[in-house]
């Protein structure tokens, strides 16, 4: 393997690894192009969509072209922000291509956070919304409650291998269904505060925000498959929600 392929293995990788842990497609074609550029390569070409990336060096039929699908996957920022700062440096030319490769397997095994520690975010942020969106101290008790419990809940479902909307519906249906069991002991004043508190951690706010970043920066075709996701995410939480709560509203006594 010559160096011009060697670089866009590398690159590749490098944007794959970006696109897949949340980097929105602006972002992450940019920055391929900066290393590519910075390693030597003038004539590289990518094309980057949400679930795919496109890649070639130069115009010689010898020289193969690289193709990566990007299926959905959890988020991690920490990585994004480290190829970022290994882009900053193989730009400054303080980087050789065997470090660079080294240095990106190294961002590649940085672990997600411990699975405690997002429970404990998922909950104490599901309280902060509660009482952000008008609740009492009660009602955040309760969304923090059933926000330990919703993380819990997502951990296993992804454990299991349950698709993205399928476990949003199962993740807003078990909101609804415990928020509404703790306020029927007489716990909480306000359950539509409580619900919609700890339904915020499902909401695509990443999906719709990218999607929107995307269609301004003129990129259509991937800025309307974000927002697509982002919709259809919305759609299975309110239906997931609005089944148990529809469910409940004919229970003779179960006031909502």
């Amino acid at each position: 393997m010559n160096d011009s392929q060697r670089v866009l293995e590398l690159v590749t990788e490098a944007g794959e690894l970006m696109l897949k842990n949340g980097a929105e497609v602006s972002r992450t074609q940019q920055t391929m192009e900066i290393m590519a550029k910075s390693l030597g390569v003038a004539d590289f070409h990518g094309y980057v969509l949400t679930n795919g990336i496109f890649t070639s060096v130069g115009p010689e039929n010898n020289m193969p072209a690289q193709v990566r699908s990007v299926p959905a996957s959890t988020v991690h920022l920490g990585r994004v922000e480290a190829i970022n700062q290994l882009s900053r440096r193989i730009a400054a030319g303080g980087v050789s291509l065997d470090e660079a490769y080294a240095e990106l397997g190294r961002i590649r095994q940085m672990p997600c956070a411990p699975p405690l520690r997002q429970v404990l975010a998922c909950g104490f942020g599901s309280a902060c919304f509660a009482i952000l969106f008008g609740g009492v101290w009660q009602d955040g008790a309760v969304a923090l409650a059933v926000g330990l419990g919703l993380q819990v809940v997502l951990l296993g479902l992804e454990r299991w291998g349950a698709g993205k909307l399928f476990t949003r519906f199962l993740g807003a249906a078990f909101v609804a269904l415990v928020t509404l069991l703790i306020f029927a002991t007489g716990i909480g004043v306000n359950s539509d505060k409580a619900i919609i508190g700890a339904l915020m951690p499902l909401v695509p706010g990443m999906a719709l925000t990218l999607g929107i970043r995307d269609l301004i920066d003129s990129d259509f075709l991937s800025g309307v498959i974000r927002m697509l996701d982002a919709l259809l995410t919305a759609a299975c939480i309110a239906m997931g929600a609005g089944l148990v709560l529809a469910v409940a509203n004919l229970i003779e006594g179960v006031t909502l």
